[in-house]
């Protein structure tokens, strides 16, 4: 007569597996060993966007303003000349009073610097028929 041993289920050594990986994670966060890491990875605003992401939306703004302004008034209502950015210039921690309230057209200390022509009904609109260019945002130019 042959005695079978008792084994263990196949799922259960997985779940007791993945339980085990979560655990040594969660410790390993909380005492502060992958805290940084993921600081870095899921940390957002509080340092500045990227130079690049922040042209590319301007450069994105501005081809909407392009193809939806009907008017002066539709044009300095859009995204491109009401959005307001923080960029990480210098790329040091932090955020310096010249890297905060930026806007597309900014050129100073090798900032945003992307201007937009849009031409609606024969007129062309530009950075300076922004409201804020002309309240003294022009940032350079």
């Amino acid at each position: 007569m042959a005695i079978k041993g008792q084994g263990l289920p196949i799922s259960f050594i997985v779940i007791a597996a993945i339980s085990a990986l979560v655990l040594v994670l969660v410790v390993a966060f909380t005492i502060g060993g992958l805290g940084d890491l993921f600081r870095g990875i899921f940390q957002t605003g509080g340092l500045g966007d990227e130079l690049s992401s922040v042209q590319t939306a301007c450069r994105t703004s501005c081809t909407t303003s392009q193809t939806t302004s009907i008017d002066l008034e539709s044009f300095q209502s859009s995204r491109y000349c009401r959005e307001v950015y923080s960029v990480d210039i210098d790329n040091k921690d932090g955020l310096t009073d010249n890297e905060k309230g930026l806007h597309c057209w900014d050129s100073q200390q090798g900032s945003i610097n992307v201007g937009c022509d849009a031409q609606v009904n024969g007129q062309v609109f530009t950075e300076e028929n922004c409201p804020e260019f002309a309240a003294g945002g022009g940032g350079g130019f």
